[in-house]
């Protein structure tokens, strides 16, 4: 997708400050309503396609999904990902300016905001979230870089990590549905109506829904086929973290926690049952916009969308 004009940084913590205050309701509603999904997979499969179709949300996409089985996604993300840059240590000092709440700070968090945002795009529309290593590995090293460049400091933890990466998760989601206007009143400031790329190109008043035209378990020597290829896809990405610890010269603790972070996405020998469903999209006129395949694997009682085996680029609809 190409980067919105409209969303100047100059408007970016305002946006930012916003989509922060309701994004614990919002994963708690997502937890609540995954958790019982997760017993049918014609609506696994649903909640999967419609969370990115909607927003472009790949990434909370991922909660769905065997990443998510073992261990919490954001877990995963810290251990996997965010471990080899965190410098946060007690004789790491930050900016002067950082917690004071001065125009100096707000300017450099909409500098440095921005600039991320703009990088997060890039990623997207190159690899989409299918490929997260490459997002995750590209994305947090480019954030230390940023914020040496632009805060002046190397200070970093996993607070602003996930602070900043989910702020350009939400933006990039108001990028595609737009933004209503909304007066200063109650302490919060005005913000500005912004016109989004899907209103652009199916409408104001557009709708989009997803809906499963087909979903069936698979039989017998196919269903064996498929979690025989599931675990040779998996083997070898859960085998990866004790190396890629050691790389990045991580300590004892991490090292452990990596290895064992990158292991736990292994759930070849729990899968009892494969399904493949096809779901629709279509714009509020009847026109189909994309079409999905998403293979899930069941174990125990729930259903979880096999993130080895998607391409989900299509779903990105304003690329």
């Amino acid at each position: 997708m190409a980067k919105n004009k409209e969303f100047k940084t100059g408007r970016y913590a305002v946006i930012v400050g916003i989509a922060l205050a309701v994004i614990l309701t919002v994963l708690t509603i997502f937890a609540y309503t995954t958790r019982y999904n997760a017993f049918d997979p014609e609506k696994v499969a649903q909640n999967y396609v419609d969370t990115i179709v909607q927003t472009g949300d790949g990434y909370n996409a991922y909660k769905v999904t065997l990443v998510s089985k073992n261990q919490k996604f954001g877990n995963f993300v810290i251990d996997g990902y965010m471990a080899p840059f965190v410098n946060d240590g007690e004789d790491v000092k930050q900016a002067e300016f950082v917690g004071t709440g001065s125009k100096e700070e707000m300017k450099k968090v909409d500098e440095l905001y921005g600039a991320m945002y703009n990088y997060y795009v890039e990623l997207i529309n190159q690899y989409s979230l299918d490929d997260y290593d490459s997002v995750f590995n590209n994305y947090f090293k480019k954030l230390v870089e940023t914020r040496k460049e632009i805060y002046g400091d190397d200070y970093m933890d996993t607070e602003f990590m996930f602070s900043v990466f989910e702020a350009n998760v939400d933006t990039y989601g108001k990028a595609l549905t737009g933004v209503k206007a909304q007066k200063a009143e109650n302490g919060q400031a005005e913000v500005k109506e912004v016109i989004g790329k899907y209103q652009e190109m199916f409408g104001k008043d557009y709708k989009l829904t997803c809906n499963v035209t087909k979903c069936d378990s698979l039989k017998g020597d196919e269903a064996k086929t498929y979690i025989a290829d599931y675990k040779d896809r998996i083997t070898p990405v859960a085998a990866i973290g004790e190396e890629k610890a050691k790389a990045s010269g991580l300590d004892e603790e991490k090292t452990a926690s990596m290895t064992e972070a990158f292991k736990k996405l292994d759930c070849s020998e729990d899968v009892s049952d494969v399904a493949l469903a096809e779901v629709e999209v279509k714009t509020q006129d009847g026109k189909t916009v994309a079409t999905q395949q998403v293979y899930m694997l069941k174990i125990g009682k729930s259903w979880y969308v096999d993130n080895t085996n998607t391409d989900t680029k299509g779903l990105y609809l304003a690329k």
